[in-house]
Protein backbone atom coordinates (compact mmCIF):
# COMPACT_ATOMS: atom_id res chain seq x y z
CA UNK A 1 0.00 0.00 0.00
CA UNK A 2 3.35 2.50 -0.29
CA UNK A 3 2.59 3.62 3.22
CA UNK A 4 5.84 4.83 4.71
CA UNK A 5 7.96 2.75 7.25
CA UNK A 6 7.39 5.52 9.84
CA UNK A 7 3.49 5.31 8.99
CA UNK A 8 3.71 1.66 9.32
CA UNK A 9 5.14 1.48 12.47
CA UNK A 10 3.06 3.97 14.23
CA UNK A 11 -0.53 2.22 13.39
CA UNK A 12 0.88 -1.28 14.70
CA UNK A 13 0.33 -2.35 10.49
CA UNK A 14 0.93 -5.32 9.08
CA UNK A 15 2.50 -5.36 5.51
CA UNK A 16 1.86 -8.59 3.61
CA UNK A 17 3.86 -8.61 0.44
CA UNK A 18 3.10 -9.43 -3.15
CA UNK A 19 5.86 -11.89 -4.79
CA UNK A 20 7.75 -10.19 -7.22
CA UNK A 21 8.83 -12.64 -9.95
CA UNK A 22 12.20 -11.43 -11.76
CA UNK A 23 13.75 -13.35 -14.43
CA UNK A 24 13.49 -17.25 -12.31
CA UNK A 25 13.73 -15.61 -8.88
CA UNK A 26 11.28 -14.78 -6.58
CA UNK A 27 11.51 -12.13 -4.30
CA UNK A 28 9.10 -10.60 -1.61
CA UNK A 29 8.16 -6.73 -2.70
CA UNK A 30 9.22 -4.33 0.19
CA UNK A 31 11.50 -6.91 1.97
CA UNK A 32 13.89 -8.66 -0.22
CA UNK A 33 13.47 -6.60 -3.36
CA UNK A 34 13.27 -3.00 -3.84
CA UNK A 35 11.90 -1.05 -6.80
CA UNK A 36 15.17 0.19 -7.51
CA UNK A 37 15.99 -3.36 -7.69
CA UNK A 38 13.01 -4.02 -10.24
CA UNK A 39 14.09 -0.83 -12.52
CA UNK A 40 17.83 -1.65 -12.33
CA UNK A 41 16.85 -5.21 -13.98
CA UNK A 42 14.71 -3.55 -16.21
CA UNK A 43 17.44 -1.26 -17.77
CA UNK A 44 19.78 -3.94 -18.17
CA UNK A 45 17.70 -6.85 -18.99
CA UNK A 46 14.68 -5.24 -20.78
CA UNK A 47 12.36 -7.56 -18.84
CA UNK A 48 9.73 -6.92 -16.75
CA UNK A 49 9.39 -8.25 -13.76
CA UNK A 50 5.47 -10.28 -12.73
CA UNK A 51 3.73 -10.75 -9.34
CA UNK A 52 1.89 -12.65 -7.51
CA UNK A 53 -0.72 -13.18 -4.99
CA UNK A 54 -0.49 -14.67 -1.74
CA UNK A 55 -2.40 -17.53 -1.87
CA UNK A 56 -5.48 -19.06 0.58
CA UNK A 57 -2.91 -21.20 2.42
CA UNK A 58 -0.30 -18.01 3.23
CA UNK A 59 -3.89 -16.11 4.19
CA UNK A 60 -5.02 -18.85 6.34
CA UNK A 61 -1.69 -18.97 8.12
CA UNK A 62 -1.72 -14.81 8.88
CA UNK A 63 -5.61 -14.91 9.75
CA UNK A 64 -4.53 -18.13 12.23
CA UNK A 65 -1.82 -15.82 13.87
CA UNK A 66 -3.70 -12.42 14.62
CA UNK A 67 -7.58 -14.16 14.94
CA UNK A 68 -6.57 -15.40 18.69
CA UNK A 69 -5.31 -11.80 19.97
CA UNK A 70 -8.06 -10.06 18.29
CA UNK A 71 -11.49 -9.29 18.51
CA UNK A 72 -11.46 -8.59 14.75
CA UNK A 73 -8.95 -8.34 11.96
CA UNK A 74 -9.63 -6.01 8.95
CA UNK A 75 -7.73 -6.92 6.15
CA UNK A 76 -7.33 -4.43 3.16
CA UNK A 77 -6.66 -5.75 0.04
CA UNK A 78 -5.65 -5.20 -3.11
CA UNK A 79 -8.16 -3.85 -5.51
CA UNK A 80 -9.84 -7.03 -6.76
CA UNK A 81 -9.81 -5.45 -10.56
CA UNK A 82 -5.94 -5.95 -10.25
CA UNK A 83 -5.31 -8.99 -8.28
CA UNK A 84 -6.67 -12.05 -7.00
CA UNK A 85 -5.71 -11.28 -3.61
CA UNK A 86 -8.89 -9.88 -2.64
CA UNK A 87 -10.47 -13.45 -3.85
CA UNK A 88 -8.03 -15.31 -2.01
CA UNK A 89 -8.04 -13.56 1.23
CA UNK A 90 -11.35 -13.71 1.48
CA UNK A 91 -11.96 -17.63 0.74
CA UNK A 92 -9.16 -18.26 3.55
CA UNK A 93 -11.69 -15.71 5.45
CA UNK A 94 -14.45 -17.82 5.19
CA UNK A 95 -13.17 -20.06 8.12
CA UNK A 96 -12.65 -16.98 10.80
CA UNK A 97 -15.96 -15.33 12.07
CA UNK A 98 -13.51 -12.11 13.38
CA UNK A 99 -11.77 -11.20 9.83
CA UNK A 100 -13.04 -9.00 7.48
CA UNK A 101 -11.86 -8.29 4.03
CA UNK A 102 -12.21 -4.99 2.54
CA UNK A 103 -11.78 -4.57 -1.67
CA UNK A 104 -9.70 -1.17 -1.51
CA UNK A 105 -10.77 -1.24 -5.07
CA UNK A 106 -7.39 0.44 -5.37
CA UNK A 107 -3.14 -0.26 -5.33
CA UNK A 108 -0.26 1.56 -4.27
CA UNK A 109 -1.41 4.74 -2.16
CA UNK A 110 -4.81 4.61 -2.81
CA UNK A 111 -4.67 1.56 -1.09
CA UNK A 112 -2.60 3.16 1.94
CA UNK A 113 -5.29 5.39 2.11
CA UNK A 114 -7.63 3.19 2.78
CA UNK A 115 -5.41 1.20 5.62
CA UNK A 116 -4.83 4.80 6.83
CA UNK A 117 -8.64 5.09 7.54
CA UNK A 118 -9.02 1.90 9.16
CA UNK A 119 -6.64 2.30 11.44
CA UNK A 120 -8.25 5.75 12.21
CA UNK A 121 -11.52 4.38 12.61
CA UNK A 122 -10.41 1.23 14.22
CA UNK A 123 -9.11 3.91 17.47
CA UNK A 124 -12.66 4.77 18.23
CA UNK A 125 -15.18 2.26 16.71
CA UNK A 126 -17.05 -0.56 18.67
CA UNK A 127 -19.00 -2.23 16.27
CA UNK A 128 -17.16 -4.32 13.44
CA UNK A 129 -20.06 -3.78 11.04
CA UNK A 130 -20.16 -0.34 11.33
CA UNK A 131 -16.69 0.05 10.70
CA UNK A 132 -16.88 -2.53 7.80
CA UNK A 133 -19.63 -0.75 6.11
CA UNK A 134 -18.01 2.97 6.81
CA UNK A 135 -14.87 1.49 5.09
CA UNK A 136 -16.58 -0.15 2.02
CA UNK A 137 -18.29 3.54 1.81
CA UNK A 138 -15.03 5.21 2.05
CA UNK A 139 -13.85 2.95 -0.74
CA UNK A 140 -16.18 3.82 -3.42
CA UNK A 141 -14.63 7.63 -2.36
CA UNK A 142 -11.12 7.05 -3.29
CA UNK A 143 -9.63 7.78 -6.47
CA UNK A 144 -5.82 7.94 -6.63
CA UNK A 145 -4.58 8.47 -9.91
CA UNK A 146 -0.67 9.30 -11.26
CA UNK A 147 0.98 10.46 -14.67
CA UNK A 148 3.76 8.49 -16.35
CA UNK A 149 7.12 10.58 -17.00
CA UNK A 150 7.48 7.99 -19.58
CA UNK A 151 5.46 4.76 -21.23
CA UNK A 152 8.82 2.28 -21.45
CA UNK A 153 6.93 0.34 -19.06
CA UNK A 154 3.59 0.47 -20.72
CA UNK A 155 4.84 -0.87 -24.03
CA UNK A 156 6.97 -3.29 -22.54
CA UNK A 157 3.77 -5.06 -20.80
CA UNK A 158 1.33 -4.38 -23.53
CA UNK A 159 -0.68 -1.96 -22.31
CA UNK A 160 0.72 0.71 -25.20
CA UNK A 161 1.49 0.48 -28.64
CA UNK A 162 5.22 1.54 -29.58
CA UNK A 163 3.44 4.26 -31.90
CA UNK A 164 1.50 5.68 -29.25
CA UNK A 165 4.20 6.07 -27.10
CA UNK A 166 6.55 7.61 -29.63
CA UNK A 167 3.50 9.79 -30.24
CA UNK A 168 3.09 10.89 -26.49
CA UNK A 169 6.51 11.34 -26.55
CA UNK A 170 6.65 13.80 -29.50
CA UNK A 171 3.68 15.97 -28.11
CA UNK A 172 5.13 15.74 -24.60
CA UNK A 173 2.20 13.78 -23.13
CA UNK A 174 2.13 12.69 -19.76
CA UNK A 175 -1.05 10.44 -19.37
Amino acid sequence: CDLSAELVAQNDITILSLTVIKGDEAFLDGITIRPADIFAHVAKTGELCSTTAMNVGEYLEVFEKYSKDYDYIFHISLGSAFSSSHQNACLAAEDYSNVRVIDSKNLSTGQGLVVLKACELAKTCTDADAMQNELIDFTNRVEASFVLDQLDYMVKGGRCSTVAALGANLLSLKP
